[in-house]
């Protein structure tokens, strides 16, 4: 099964922007992580952002060691509401206190395990003006590796749209 990797256009609603970043500044104004998901729905080589989730997630700083947690509770209920959603998950979104890039725990930790699928790191705990060239994007590969994704890549798969034009 090739999950994701036919994705080539991911069309993505501001607001749905504005919903994460909302979540990541709550979390970061207490100095913590904060993390939230993207669902929708696939047309051949296009996926369409149709809800943000915000999961319930419980979020530590350890002396700056930062992580969040998602609870095997809460996995199985956005489980449930996606299969009778007609959804499925394709991006994990969450926050970093200042640069963006894929730690190692957010290598074997992801809650995105679907091939092709995105996952998402926004600086300084989201406080920044809305940007996509702040953000670290990477692609699960076939070898379950994250890879991080150019900017020339990013700009071509992701596709920023006003709400009401998808």
């Amino acid at each position: 099964m090739s999950g994701f990797l036919n994705i080539q256009q991911l069309i993505l609603p501001f607001s749905a922007i504005e919903e994460v970043y909302t979540h990541l500044r709550k979390a970061g104004k207490n100095q913590v992580e904060g993390v939230a998901l993207w669902a929708g729905t696939t047309n051949d080589t296009t996926f369409k952002i149709k809800t943000t989730i915000i999961p319930k997630q419980k979020a530590f700083n350890h002396g700056g060691g930062l992580l969040y947690m998602v609870e095997g509770e809460e996995l199985h209920r956005i489980n449930v509401w996606l299969y009778k959603n007609k959804m499925t998950l394709i991006a994990q979104i969450h926050s970093h206190p200042n640069h963006a890039y894929h730690s190692d725990t957010d290598d074997r930790y992801p809650i995105i395990t679907t091939v092709g699928g995105i996952s998402i790191v926004i600086p300084d705990f989201g406080f920044r003006p809305i940007a996509i060239e702040d953000w670290a994007v990477y692609r699960l590969n076939p070898s379950k590796q994250w890879m991080e994704q150019s900017s020339k890549e990013i700009n071509s798969l992701i596709s920023i749209v006003q709400d009401g034009s998808r």
